[in-house]
């Protein structure tokens, strides 16, 4: 039903959108070549229709925003030059909202090249092996479109399948038709080669495995330029988080030194406006930039886990809970009436880390089951297979194979294989053992290549040729996703260094420059600007631990277990480096 009224919704809409704009929606499309834009990102919508919605949405935001201004301007008494300032914000909401309508199909076919190549290398390894089996591409291409571990290419062959089905168009002539407009120059070289390879009467299967080490030597090459792009991105942030952070400091610090010590001429200096901007807003604001530039470097081959996430939206009650029961211990509740002494910033920090603690715990536990017994396993998967390889030539089925293997040692791997091993003693059928043995398992490294073995069995009979090409190709990438990972360890320590230099340099430079003035200022002085910074440090460290988090394991819940290292790091540094200052 939701879906339904969605489209409904849609359709009106776009009629209201047509109505006002339909004139000058032929303009905007072909000024801003909207109709190439939406074919290379596969937006399926007409381009006037496109312009008209962008048209009609930028309207909205400039009435919506313009209602927003007037009350305000109406109910609160600002200057002349605030209230000429604010009537330029409908202006601007509408250049703003015309300008993302209008990048959208770019970044749209950005991501659809980013995402499709990440799966590429898996998606060629899978073809040639069914090749080799004695299916077709088209067949591939069918069964793909049925795989959830495909995310992406999934798209692709699904749509590669409606040009076939409902449009009538023949398999070669669909895949060329979604090749040429594909923003992907990979995948476009791949499947046009195919085309004219088959149609010239070549060996596709020379082909595809000459292009899938093509592609799987450009992941390794892929791997080195994401940690390069990952360690600019660790350097901006240490510029950023660190150097400019303690600049900023150094200035206002010794703005609010002179307040203290100077009396009444230097009170308009210790303004804690900018301070508080630069730690609450512009720092957490950082970290989130660079954590989503790190998203998008990364290749996208993970599993969604989603129970952590869940597990974080239950936890919040209990931290705000967490919270105000130290406050409360603490004897501090009068920090709501303003009043904030030296043992207060204690307590409001204490309060605040043991609820960044409370909110991370439980997701991290959960993270921890679900991941456990993936490591070193993509290592031994590939000496699984090489050995399957040799098994099944002295004539044993697949199956047989498996339970004889189960006797061996493969790390982390042996489980898995076990489990199969018994449900297959069982009578279970081959998809189904394996199916059960990975229940549990959340790594989409191995659960893609146990499904190339599966159907490289069932369609490809599982000859020892196909499972030894499969080996080849699952020790390629292997290797390169160990060497993604143990090259993101290298950086994992970065963000700690901010972390440190952050809780600690602020409130060491406050107290040297109040200590140089030559008077002795009471720690009651420095509450506002001590608390300040300290939530700010605490805040940027719980971000910061989530950007480490994701660079270890490529899994944003992973950032959970560094969150919490993070914070009790910091709650350690801020408590040692108050006590040196005197200020406790």
């Amino acid at each position: 039903m939701s879906k339904k009224l969605t489209s409904a919704l849609i359709v009106y809409f776009d009629a209201i959108a047509l109505t006002l704009f339909e004139r000058v929606s032929p303009t905007i499309a072909k000024t801003f070549e909207l109709d190439k834009s939406l074919k290379i990102a596969g937006l399926y919508i007409h381009p006037k229709v496109y312009a008209c919605r962008v048209l009609l949405i930028t309207l909205l935001s400039g009435i919506i925003s313009l209602i927003v201004v007037g009350i305000l301007v109406m109910v609160l008494q600002f200057a002349l030059l605030v209230k000429l300032l604010l009537l330029l914000t409908p202006v601007i909401s509408c250049i703003i909202a015309f300008a993302i309508g209008l990048i959208y199909p770019s970044l749209s076919a950005f991501f659809r090249k980013l995402y499709v190549e990440s799966e590429l290398p898996f998606f060629s390894v899978y073809v040639t092996t069914m090749v080799k089996g004695g299916l077709t591409v088209e067949k591939c291409l069918e069964r793909v479109s049925r795989l959830k571990l495909f995310k992406y290419m999934r798209r692709e062959a699904s749509e590669i399948l409606r040009l076939v089905k409902m449009f009538g168009a023949d398999p070669l002539s669909a895949i060329e038709k979604v090749a040429y407009d594909h923003p992907s120059t990979k995948f476009r070289d791949l499947m046009l080669g195919y085309v004219t390879t088959l149609r010239s009467g070549g060996d596709v299967s020379h082909y595809l495995e000459v292009k899938t080490k093509e592609l799987l030597d450009s992941r390794s090459a892929d791997v080195k330029a994401v940690i390069e792009r990952l360690t600019a991105f660790m350097e901006l942030y240490i510029i950023l988080g660190v150097v400019v952070l303690i600049t900023v400091f150094t200035f206002y610090a010794a703005g609010g030194a002179m307040s203290i010590t100077g009396g009444p001429r230097f009170s308009s200096i210790a303004d804690l406006s900018m301070p508080i901007l630069y730690v609450n807003i512009v720092l957490p604001a950082l970290s989130a930039i660079i954590l989503i530039l790190v998203h998008v470097t990364l290749p996208k081959t993970e599993l969604p886990i989603r129970s952590p996430y869940y597990t974080l939206l239950i936890s919040i009650p209990f931290a705000v809970l967490a919270m105000a029961s130290v406050i409360v211990i603490g004897g501090s509740l009068h920090i709501f009436k303003g009043v904030l002494r030296p043992w207060d910033v204690v307590v409001l920090v204490i309060s605040l880390g043991v609820g960044l603690l409370t909110v991370s715990i439980p997701p991290s536990l959960v993270y921890t089951l679900e991941s456990r017994g993936t490591r070193g396993v993509s290592k031994s998967l590939a000496e699984f297979l090489r050995d399957l390889s040799e098994v099944r030539k002295t004539g044993l089925s697949p199956e047989k194979c498996i339970v004889t293997l189960s006797q061996r040692s493969y790390g982390n791997l042996t489980t898995i294989v076990k489990r199969a091993a018994t449900a297959i003693s069982m009578g279970i059928t081959l998809d189904k053992a394996l199916a059960r043995s990975m229940r549990r398992l959340r790594d989409w490294f191995i659960a893609i290549v146990f499904r190339f073995l599966v159907d490289s069995v069932l369609y490809g009979g599982g000859s020892p040729e196909i499972i030894e090409a499969l080996a080849i190709f699952a020790q390629g990438l292997s290797d390169s996703e160990i060497e993604l990972r143990r090259s993101l360890r290298a950086y994992v320590l970065l963000p700690y260094f901010g972390i440190i230099m952050i809780s600690s340099a602020p409130l060491i430079i406050v107290w040297q420059l109040t200590m140089s003035a030559g008077l002795r200022t009471q720690p009651e002085m420095l509450t506002g600007i001590i608390a300040t910074l300290s939530i700010g440090a605490l805040i940027n460290s719980y971000i910061t631990g989530i950007v480490a988090g994701k660079l270890s394991r490529m899994v944003l819940a992973a950032g959970f277990t560094h969150s919490i290292i993070a914070v009790l790091l910091t709650l350690t540094v801020l408590m040692i480096t108050m006590s040196m200052i005197g200020f406790i």
